[in-house]
């Protein structure tokens, strides 16, 4: 069977690093890990990306990242974020809303240029469902906990022609959680921390990466032309 990978980068992110406590890792691994035995066509990446001239201090790492996941054949689609200022609570111990309703209390806030993705889900979701459309493709699997994604499946099945193409949600969940099938899906499949262990990225991307250093790491893993497959 030939599988489409499509990851869904802040989810996936954000998720391993509250479940596993690290949160990067390769694309072009983890598609590997997911497709297991079966011909990995495509892995697709989408994210947003820090605006530099807003907060090049976090853009440039990302700008890195990415483009070594270009040198794994990993095709990356990103958005630059959209920012707006707003006001954050400083304090930690302000308890429970639901346990002060009504209430007026006092706390320090601070003013912050926060950045935030906007249309990087419809735009994966676009992504994928023209994805899961190709001929040279019989499974998409699609990695994010994301219940709005839930869409690519469910218009699928309503588009003529296209009734064989699975679609599978791979989530990140711990070790001690059980897989609960999403029926939005054909199958649920969990993204373990041992097949995070097997594509986590500890690159240091706070600084430029030295040229043979990212040359090694293409050939150790097998990528590069014609290397989706290892």
């Amino acid at each position: 069977m030939r599988v489409g990978v499509f990851i869904d980068g802040q989810n996936i992110t954000i998720g391993s690093r509250y479940a596993f406590g690290h949160g990067n890792m390769h694309p072009l691994l983890l598609g590997r890990a997911i497709a297991g035995d079966c011909e990995l066509v495509e892995i697709r990446y989408a994210t947003g990306i820090p605006d530099p001239e807003v907060d090049k201090k976090r853009h440039d790492p990302e700008r890195r990242r990415h483009d070594l996941m270009v040198a794994t054949d990993v095709v990356v689609l990103e958005k630059t974020l959209r920012y707006r200022w707003e006001w954050v609570v400083q304090d930690r111990d302000l308890g429970d809303p639901r346990d002060h309703q009504n209430e007026v209390t006092q706390a320090r806030v601070k003013s912050k240029n926060r950045g935030g993705e906007k249309g990087v889900d419809v735009w994966l979701a676009l992504d994928a469902l023209t994805m899961c459309t190709r001929a040279d493709i019989d499974k998409v699997v699609i990695a994010t906990a994301d219940s709005d994604l839930d869409m690519v499946p469910q218009h699928l099945r309503m588009m003529p022609g296209h009734e064989n193409t699975k679609v599978v949600q791979a989530k990140v969940l711990r070790d001690d959680q059980e897989v609960r099938q999403n029926p939005a899906y054909d199958e649920t499949i969990k993204i373990s921390h041992e097949m995070f262990e097997r594509a986590r990225d500890d690159f240091d991307y706070s600084k430029p990466l030295e040229e043979d250093e990212v040359a090694s790491f293409v050939r150790r893993i097998g990528a590069g032309k014609d290397g989706i497959r290892d």
